[in-house]
């Protein structure tokens, strides 16, 4: 959702449909995938989740999606026992919003589970039915009289005609939505590196990793725009984007914090160990807010900057970010024929919500 300046708008990319080049989910693969790890002696293997039963991210999925003789990876999260959370633009065909459909011959998405290695746990199941946003028209499209490079609205359910796995997990979505200075836990399948050389692994449907980061500032509304904020920024109406930076100190011992250095907004660094960056392939993946114990949805992961004086593309000081869910509750229980689970529990919500927004802005630093 960018209608910063030219120059940052150029550095925004979709971070979905990674090529699988010509990989099946169902066969070893040449790749290996994800989150960008920090610096050393952390690395890309140290965050690969082991995608036993047991894992919290079990119901994280891969998705491969394939039509005109084309085959993509993005990643997902299981919200009821037969549907899956995406983002909008990795089923989108002509980057317009078209949907893909999947009834036309060698077009189809799959989903493919990896809760075990093999087995059950590792079913690749084809969808029956695909929905996406209805305002989502296409990756930097924006509304009728709204100028920029929107991203909004890109999220997108895939629906299967079998029940997941047992050992899948089933994730409620955080309706209260986000704030400044929320930390977040992000996982997927797609392309991988570190801080410090940027991205180096390609993604993988088998291999997923996870990383944390902190959401340091929001878009609003792209159809119910009111303007821009000083950084250029859409304002209006509900917060439906968020961002993040990818935090860390590089080779040449300069600690980068994009968010601050650039948008004076100064959220907390997480541990080396802790940080981490999306890349392609990750788009539709999760990002999770904890709710005692629970992982609870509260958001996907859909692009990411770069051109902002880190090193390598993917490095220290990336920006990337992606659709808050809690603006989207409407569609996702529509599109999911109100199977999508809630948390809190509705009567709740706003209570909670209005803690969650204090904690956020009494967290939040802004650079003087």
């Amino acid at each position: 959702m960018k209608a910063v300046s030219k120059a940052v708008a150029a550095a925004l990319v979709a971070l979905g449909m990674a090529a699988a080049h010509g990989a099946s989910p169902t066969g070893d693969q040449a790749f290996q995938p994800l989150i960008l790890s920090g610096a050393l002696p952390d690395t890309p293997a140290a965050r690969v989740d082991p995608n036993a039963a047991s894992s919290p991210y079990s119901g994280v999925v891969s998705i491969n999606i394939r039509y005109d003789g084309l085959s993509f990876i993005c990643s997902g999260a299981l919200i009821s026992s037969r549907q899956v959370l995406t983002a909008g633009h990795c089923v989108d065909t002509d980057g317009n919003g078209k949907l893909i459909d999947i009834t036309k011959p060698g077009s189809d998405v799959r989903v493919v589970y990896n809760a075990t290695t093999s087995g059950a746990g590792a079913a690749v199941v084809t969808a029956s039915a695909v929905s996406m946003h209805p305002d989502y028209k296409g990756f930097g499209n924006c509304p009728a009289g709204v100028s920029g490079f929107c991203v909004n609205d890109d999220i997108a359910i895939v629906t299967l005609p079998v029940d997941a796995p047992s050992s899948a997990k089933i994730y409620r979505v955080w309706a209260p939505g986000l704030a400044s200075g929320s930390e977040i836990n992000m996982v997927g399948y797609g392309t991988s590196g570190d801080g410090i050389n940027g991205f180096t692994i390609g993604p993988s449907f088998r291999i997923k990793r996870s990383g944390g980061n902190v959401v340091d500032f929001f878009e609003g509304d792209d159809e119910n725009f009111t303007g821009f904020d000083g950084n250029g920024f859409l304002q209006g109406g509900a917060n439906e984007v968020y961002y993040a930076d990818f935090d860390g100190v590089n080779s040449s011992g300069i600690n980068r914090n994009s968010s601050c250095e650039f948008f004076g907004v100064c959220t907390a660094q997480l541990a080396n160990n802790v940080e981490g960056n999306i890349g392609g392939g990750d788009s539709g993946g999760p990002s999770f807010v904890r709710l005692g114990g629970e992982l609870v949805l509260a958001a996907n992961n859909t692009f990411g900057f770069s051109g902002f004086g880190e090193e390598n593309p993917g490095a220290f000081g990336s920006l990337f970010g992606g659709i808050t869910l809690g603006s989207y509750l409407p569609y996702l229980i529509r599109a999911t024929g109100g199977a999508v689970a809630l948390a809190p529990e509705p009567g709740s919500i706003a209570l909670v919500g209005l803690a969650l927004l204090g904690a956020g802005a009494m967290r939040r630093r802004r650079q003087g």
